[in-house]
């Protein structure tokens, strides 16, 4: 042990440090792209209609009935949840789907049905009693659309903004960290 103490130490040779630079690089870059892969497939929710919490996105999930799916905010309400901020700008909502194309959904009287089944109130106004837009229709979806509701009056969802796009759609959403 007082052999390596009392030896002088080595010099790294030019080579040998371009091969430490060469693997310290290669490994900051895979870091990086695992990070990227893996960030594309993260959503937090900031909404109360769902736990909050983290959430992972899976692009090739099915959107079916009862799936949770997430979405840019649509075009119909965009300025109006930019000017109310109710969620940072780029974030997507996740909601899960109540019908889909072909279902009968209803959504007068103050109540969303699909097939005739209550589903929930439709809020004219938001929490801090500000005025709501809402979708008002009576039939069945057509095709390429989904209508997604929360079991929350105040959830901001199709009852305001309307059928969302299946090509919207960016995937299905797992929870997996909520509080």
């Amino acid at each position: 042990m007082s052999e390596l103490l009392a030896s002088p130490a080595r010099r790294m040779t030019v080579r040998e440090l371009e091969g430490l630079l060469a693997g310290a690089g290669l490994a900051a870059a895979c870091a990086s792209a695992l990070a990227c892969l893996v960030g594309s497939h993260l959503l937090w929710n900031w909404t109360p209609s769902l736990p909050l919490g983290l959430y992972w996105v899976s692009p090739r999930g099915e959107a079916k009935i009862g799936a949770l799916v997430a979405f840019p905010v649509p075009p119909s309400v965009r300025a109006l949840v930019r000017e109310r901020q109710y969620l940072p700008p780029g974030a997507l909502l996740v909601k899960p789907i109540v019908a889909a194309p072909a279902d009968d959904v209803c959504t007068d009287k103050g109540t969303l049905t699909v097939h005739g089944a209550p589903l929930g109130a439709i809020a004219t106004e938001d929490t801090r009693g500000r005025p709501l837009p809402h979708d008002t229709r009576c039939g069945p979806l057509p095709g390429g659309v989904v209508f997604v509701a929360s079991h929350m009056r105040e959830s901001f969802d199709s009852r305001t903004f309307g059928p969302v796009p299946i090509s919207e759609v960016r995937g299905t959403v797992t929870p997996l960290w909520t509080y």
